[in-house]
């Protein structure tokens, strides 16, 4: 128990009064004349007991009246917690209003934004209106980070709407005491208004301030299931006009019910491409295909789209690509051109290739290739060298030729800084291609499909190898093999160096090496890897993440603004863009406000399409309850942390008793007025 006001205890000190009185109460005794004296001896001892217990009862009562009421007027209490500061004059209180997508979801008192918003209403009520008050939202706003009256306060609470944002518990604790430390002389409290997601408020390892009282304040949704559309990929790496490009989405059903026939719909440039409907166990994910063509080249605009309700905002998923008109291939010719590379690229469109000789080469047009092939260089120079290097960790391919007459000396100098395999010298024995990596890209619909599996058929004819340089390459380093031989050496591999990668022939083209010009593999193997070296951006960007985002294009120079504008609406922002070789990095930061199609712009011309959605963490909508968080926080030993469980009972109220604790000042009122009754009665009746 605890006192208010503790100065009144000295109060207590009156006791002495009653007890002074009954020691100096002397009275006067009235003769009486009695002819037996034996009855007048009983009658007097009689009489003298009786005064002394009802003496020594009065005193009893008046002591413990006067103690009644000296401990009313000290106002005790019994705290809320032993956990619980002292009181003081003056509170600061911070409170969080989670303004989540999460929020949107439907509780008994309508959505859980306005409910959060009225348990803070109720909270700040229960404070003097000479405290001070700071609002916190999943926005992080500037202007809320400072302590206001509760008429600002309630002000402010108004423009509270559904954000994207979301953080972290750590994070909202974080944010509510740098605040809080400021005010050393008020009580400081803090409330965190949420319904606490599991995917957000799983986590609660972080440091406590144990002066700050903090308070969960836990909302329940009434709606539990929530459809939406996760994420989604192209099965190829590049889209080209008039091909079919095959789309797969995921989607996810977060409810306890399946669900059946739900339409899921394709739109590319705002015209509906495709539709499928899909059927959805409950608490889990599905995977749709969705085929559709492209005819016109240059960047595309891409939206998946649900149906679900009342968790709308998940139910959009947009997206954007490229469609190619052509990708830049430049071989570096050691000799003389390469003539199944010219056979090969020379009557396709989609393919431009350029040759130039080691001796005349331009190393500043490298960056605006896709695919550079080192074909058959006898050495390579170190600045040669060098410029490969940057091309492939800035994000470009490397596809590696070697010469029949190879300096290996200076090849592992240049694989080496790579991290790729390296050459060894010839082996002349012969051998034979036997294993593709079939789930590569390479070779991704090359061969017939059984049972929706892609199998390579026993009778194909594969290369045949004369000679080769064998290679090595250890666990350290990103390399796939992606042709191997029956000697158990490899064929080709692929190694992912910085941002590109790099492709290794062990044989050069010649026929006294090997085969492979002739077999029908060459070609897709070849072409693939030419659709593959396109560096492309994402199909999608999350908002907020502050990741940087690479452009596969070149940008024009010049003094022109780049900037990057919404599709629908009047949004334009200039990001923060840097060249990188040939790739391109843009920053955004959080400066994109809603999820939808965007296009990057150098003045008036379209540089290419990008795509920002929410994110999808807010899309489960499982919950901690009262008891989950209370678990949470005996797990994470946070001993100043406490749930609140209103349990139909106004907030504010509970708030209050918390504040002041329980008060026994009116019991203590009632008690000293019981006792002065008793005292009258014993007056009254006891002599009778």
């Amino acid at each position: 128990m605890q006192f208010i006001n503790p100065l009144y205890l000295f109060g207590l000190l009156a006791v002495a009064i009653p007890i002074i009185i009954h020691l100096f109460n002397f009275r006067r005794f009235r003769k009486v004349y009695f002819t037996n004296v034996r009855f007048l001896k009983e009658i007097k001892q009689q009489t003298q007991k009786q005064s002394q217990l009802r003496h020594l009862l009065i005193l009893a009562i008046r002591i413990l009246a006067i103690s009644a009421l000296v401990l009313a007027f000290a106002q005790p209490y019994i705290p809320f917690s032993d956990r619980q500061s002292k009181l003081a004059s003056r509170n600061a209180v911070s409170i969080f209003v989670d303004n989540s997508f999460s929020m949107e979801a439907v509780g008994s008192n309508g959505s859980l934004l306005d409910e959060s918003k009225q348990k803070a209403r109720e909270i700040v009520s229960a404070y003097k209106s000479t405290d001070l008050f700071q609002l916190l939202t999943s926005d992080f706003e500037g202007r809320h980070q400072r302590f206001v009256t509760r008429d600002e306060f309630l002000t402010m609470l108004e423009d509270v709407k559904i954000s994207p944002s979301v953080h972290s518990i750590s994070e909202i604790v974080n944010r509510q005491n740098d605040l809080l430390k400021s005010e050393t002389t008020s009580r400081r409290t803090s409330y965190i208004v949420s319904d606490f997601q599991k995917s957000s408020y799983g986590n609660f390892d972080f440091q406590q301030d144990t002066a700050i009282s903090t308070f969960l304040v836990p909302l329940k949704s009434s709606v539990g299931a929530n459809v939406y559309i996760d994420t989604c990929w192209f099965s190829q790496p590049t889209q080209q006009p008039g091909k079919t490009s095959l789309l797969t989405a995921r989607v996810w059903n977060k409810s306890e019910n399946d669900l059946e026939k739900i339409p899921l719909k394709l739109l590319i440039n705002n015209q509906q491409k495709s539709v499928a409907s899909i059927d959805i166990k409950a608490g889990m994910s599905t995977l749709v295909e969705l085929p559709f063509t492209v005819y016109q080249p240059g960047p595309q605009y891409g939206l998946l789209q649900v149906t679900d309700y009342p968790v709308t905002y998940d139910d959009k998923f947009y997206f954007s690509f490229d469609v190619l008109s052509s990708i830049n291939v430049l071989a570096i010719n050691g000799g003389s051109e390469n003539r199944f590379l010219n056979a090969l690229f020379a009557q396709d469109s989609s393919v431009r290739l350029t040759n130039m000789g080691e001796k005349s080469l331009d190393y500043g047009r490298l960056a605006r290739f896709d695919l550079i092939i080192m074909n058959e260089i006898p050495a390579i120079s170190s600045g040669l060298a060098e410029e490969l290097k940057r091309f492939v960790v800035n994000g470009g391919t490397t596809l590696i030729l070697p010469a029949t007459n190879a300096d290996l000396n200076t090849y592992d100098r240049f694989l080496t800084s790579l991290n790729a395999p390296l050459y060894q010298a010839i082996d002349t024995a012969d051998s034979k291609v036997v294993k593709l990596s079939e789930e590569s890209y390479l070779f991704r619909d090359v061969f017939e499909k059984q049972q929706g599996k892609q199998t390579l058929a026993a009778n194909t004819d594969m290369p045949h190898v004369n000679k080769h340089y064998p290679i090595v390459f250890s666990s350290a380093m990103l390399t796939v093999p992606l042709m191997s031989m029956l000697n158990g050496r490899e064929f080709l591999t692929l190694t992912s160096s910085g941002l590109g990668q790099v492709l290794q022939f062990t044989s050069p083209m010649d026929p006294a090496f090997t085969n492979f010009p002739q077999q029908a593999l060459f070609v897709p193997v070849l072409y693939n890897t030419a659709l593959i070296s396109h560096p492309s951006h994402s199909l999608y960007s999350i908002i907020n993440d502050n990741k940087v985002i690479r452009v596969g294009t070149e940008l024009p120079s010049g003094d022109k603004v780049n900037k990057i504008k919404a599709l629908q609406g009047d949004f334009e922002m200039i990001p923060q863009i840097s060249n990188a070789g040939n790739m391109v990095n843009i920053f955004v930061g959080n400066q994109i406000p809603m999820a939808g199609n965007f296009e990057l712009l150098n003045e008036k011309n379209v540089i290419t399409a990008l795509a920002f959605n929410y994110n999808r963490g807010e899309s489960d909508l499982a919950c901690n309850t009262g008891s989950d968080l209370e678990s949470l926080l005996e797990k994470a030993h946070l001993n100043s942390f406490i749930v609140l469980k209103t349990r139909q009972k106004p907030l504010n109220e509970v708030i209050a008793q918390i504040n002041s604790g329980t008060q026994l000042w009116r019991y203590f009122i009632w008690l000293a007025l019981l006792l002065l009754l008793t005292e009258i009665l014993l007056i009254r009746f006891l002599n009778k």
